[in-house]
């Protein structure tokens, strides 16, 4: 409590003693941020809800290659790769509340957009941060506009639009770990009424940072490709057409597990594959794996994105959107699970997945005391993977002979899974006076699943095929009051749902486990916030309180099951209840004409209500209360500043740099201390010269050389194994940029 009091004053002292800056006799001002967190365009200082945004430029001058990298610019927030598979399986946490999981039947917590366009699976939803316009990160259930699977929050990624001016930029960069980028991005003209662009980038790492052991040569290496053309028509004043599609294909290593498994796990006892200590990997090093799996160069993940968006002022009062969009992604990866030199656990993942989403939505410009946005939503989507497991430690439940080398047993299990949503929505400000604003929403949900279990090579199917279905109605709704003080001040409350898909079992392992359905989850949210614009728009400092209650929590459960061909089964189940409150500070702040500094905290307190769960096959459900959310670090914050200098070498060069704090926290369900994370403090720095057109930077991350894990998981709860996969470590790069 003393931190977040001094924390608190600290930033109200830099907030009220500004000093009255000035350049060239002109005040100097922070730029106007213009988001579309409610379907209509506002300044974020007008918005009624907790959202940071990222302008062009500070996407630009944060280097990031994807959307992890963002995760410092909002309080609450932390973004990892699961490194569990092609494509990035995403693991986004917001205030706590998030997934930490590869299967596609488990749908996402946090909604990743792209030009309006859901993700709905978290292979995928790392997405790259290419010809970005503007990144929106919403705090908190979004269940009225944004929908389904929203639980979290949404971050909403829009790309630049055609100009129709003829021009671009190319970038050319290289890094350690032998890596190369090559981007580009050009507008052209079609005709009077019609732009087009390209871009395209190519980014290779030729050489990872993990050593394996088995054959100490360098692992973690990859192959990115993306092609994306956009076209944009203006048959007539009032009317817009916009055509996307990108088209991304990556090549890349299969992520490696460090075995953590202690002195009582069966990797140890009975294989002699032990943790040294505490924390410490098997290997002895973070970075130093052991990999035996022979594909172990083959993971790759094809995706292509299709939008069309149509954009129709009906009237001077009255707008139409209709956005559709299509994404299809194939993947393929042979992993090496056990971290071990044995080929204890191996798997075969060959998966596919399509998802089409319809939007109509209409919004209104009145100058009367109303307007609201309304809409109807349309999705289908429908995933198959060909799981092969490879199993080598059979031989402990007398299946097979205890031999050396190990037998190794194949088994087959395909799943495939389809859903059917249809939702309709609106939401309706009311100015109940000059400064006084309710708002009031609503979203309806129909949702069905169906999903099939293959047992046995696939499409024979010899030991188990099913065929199951669930559907599920719900309404998330939202009510909010929004008080403007005076033009710089304006205070908010308001209270909203969120509502997070059922499914069926994707790690099935008996007839049971595949056809018996989990249900949906809840999060219900009621915060507080203010907003100042202060010093004649030089500081904006805003604070969020927050409090929030999840029911009906899906959690993964190992029980005992005799028809499991290792007498185990993953399940999951609707176990627990849970609480999560807060306090959000972010300062933007222009201290002079050549320095800026931009700052955001975050407390969470995240308790489990109830929490009853059979961990360890006992038969018997256990009070798993006492334990704290997966990443729900107590403190997070994030202090960085930009310093220009002026007519250096006939350019002009600034500094950038950023201290990014995540808090201790736990990355596995059961709170294992072999993967505990303990406080990491994240060092970003560049620096930048840009002389005309030109622009030469040299940047790291990650300085402080933080090895955090970004997964850990308790494998037949700890009684196997635990594994886990560490953080990217310090890396450097150089670019070149040219605009033309």
């Amino acid at each position: 409590m003393k931190i977040i009091i001094r924390t608190v004053l600290f930033f109200t002292v830099v907030a009220f003693n500004y000093p009255v800056l000035s350049a060239d006799g002109k005040s100097a001002e922070l730029e106007e941020i213009v988001v579309t967190a409610r379907k209509r365009e506002e300044n974020i200082q007008d918005t009624a809800l907790s959202i940071s945004a990222l302008s062009e430029a500070d996407i630009a001058d944060r280097f990031t290659t994807d959307i992890r990298e963002m995760a410092g610019d909002s309080p609450s927030l932390l973004i990892d790769d699961l490194q569990q598979g092609p494509g990035s399986p995403t693991a986004i946490f917001i205030r706590g509340i998030g997934v930490s999981d590869v299967e596609k039947n488990f749908d996402p917590t946090t909604g990743v957009y792209l030009d309006g366009v859901f993700i709905g699976a978290n292979s995928g939803a790392m997405l790259k941060t290419i010809d970005l316009e503007r990144v929106e990160i919403l705090r908190g259930p979004q269940g009225t506009l944004f929908g389904r699977n929203t639980v979290a929050g949404v971050i909403h990624l829009t790309r630049s639009k055609p100009t129709g001016e003829q021009g671009g930029k190319v970038r050319l960069g290289f890094g350690d770990y032998d890596t190369t980028v090559a981007e580009g991005v050009f507008n052209f003209a079609l005709s009077d009424s019609a732009a087009g662009k390209v871009s395209f980038t190519q980014r290779e790492q030729g050489e990872g940072f993990l050593t394996n052991l088995v054959d100490n040569q360098d692992l973690g290496r990859s192959e990115y490709t993306q092609a994306t053309l956009n076209v944009l028509l203006n048959p007539q004043d009032n009317l817009e057409i916009e055509l996307t599609h990108t088209t991304e294909m990556q090549d890349q290593d299969a992520h490696t597990s460090l075995n953590l498994g202690g002195a009582t796990s069966w990797w140890c006892a009975v294989y002699g594959q032990c943790s040294p200590g505490l924390g410490i990997p098997q290997s002895g090093d973070r970075y130093s794996v052991y990999n035996d799996e022979a594909n172990r160069r083959d993971a790759s993940f094809d995706s292509d994105t299709s939008i069309f968006e149509v954009r129709y002022d009906i009237s001077d009062t009255m707008k139409f959107d209709y956005i559709f969009g299509r994404k299809t992604t194939d993947e393929e990866v042979y992993q090496d699970w056990d971290g071990t030199p044995l080929p204890l656990y191996h798997t075969s993942r060959p998966a596919s997945y399509e998802q089409i989403s319809h939007e109509f939505r209409i919004t209104s410009d009145l100058d009367g005391p109303y307007n609201y946005v309304a809409g109807i939503y349309k999705w289908d989507s429908e995933y198959r993977i060909d799981l092969v497991s490879f199993i080598g430690f059979f031989d402990l439940f007398g299946a097979v002979p205890t031999t050396d080398p190990l037998t190794v047993v194949p088994l087959y299990a395909t799943t495939q899974q389809e859903t059917d949503s249809t939702a309709a929505f609106f939401e309706l400000d009311l100015n109940l006076r000059d400064d006084l604003t309710l708002t009031v929403g609503g979203r309806t949900i129909d949702e069905e699943k169906r999903s099939q279990a293959c047992d046995g090579p696939y499409p024979a199917c010899p030991v188990l095929n099913t065929d199951a279905n669930a559907s599920w109605t719900k309404f998330t709704p939202k009510i909010a009051l929004n008080y403007q003080a005076n033009p710089n001040v304006m205070v908010y409350g308001l209270h909203s749902k969120g509502y997070r898909s059922g499914g069926f079992n994707g790690r099935w392992g008996s007839l049971n486990s595949a056809t018996v359905p989990y249900d949906p989850e809840t999060v219900s949210n009621t915060e507080f916030g203010i907003k100042t614009t202060l010093r004649d728009n030089r500081i904006h400092f805003n604070i969020t309180v927050f409090s929030m209650d999840y029911d009906d929590k899906q959690i993964d459960a190992d029980v005992v099951d005799p028809t499991a061909a290792t007498g185990r089964s993953t399940v999951t189940n609707n176990v627990a209840e849970a609480t999560f409150r807060g306090l959000e500070l972010e300062l933007h702040a222009l201290v002079s004409e050549n320095f800026s500094i931009d700052a955001n905290l975050g407390t969470l307190s995240a308790k489990f209500g109830e929490f009853f769960a059979d961990f360890n096959g006992s038969g018997t459900d256990a009070d798993y209360s006492y334990l704290e959310p997966l990443r729900a670090p107590k403190l997070t914050w994030t202090v960085g500043g930009t310093y220009n200098l002026k007519n250096i070498n006939k350019g002009n060069a600034y500094i950038r740099g950023s201290a990014h704090h995540i808090g201790k926290h736990h990355v596995s369900q059961l709170n294992t201390p072999t993967t505990f994370n303990d406080d990491q403090l994240l060092v970003d720095l560049s620096v930048n010269w840009v002389i005309n057109d030109a622009k030469v930077s040299l940047f790291g991350r990650n300085l402080t050389n933080e090895d955090g894990f970004t997964v850990g998981y308790d494998v037949y709860a700890g009684a196997a194994w635990s594994y886990a996969m560490a953080r990217a470590p310090r890396t450097w790069g150089a670019e070149l940029t040219y605009s033309f």
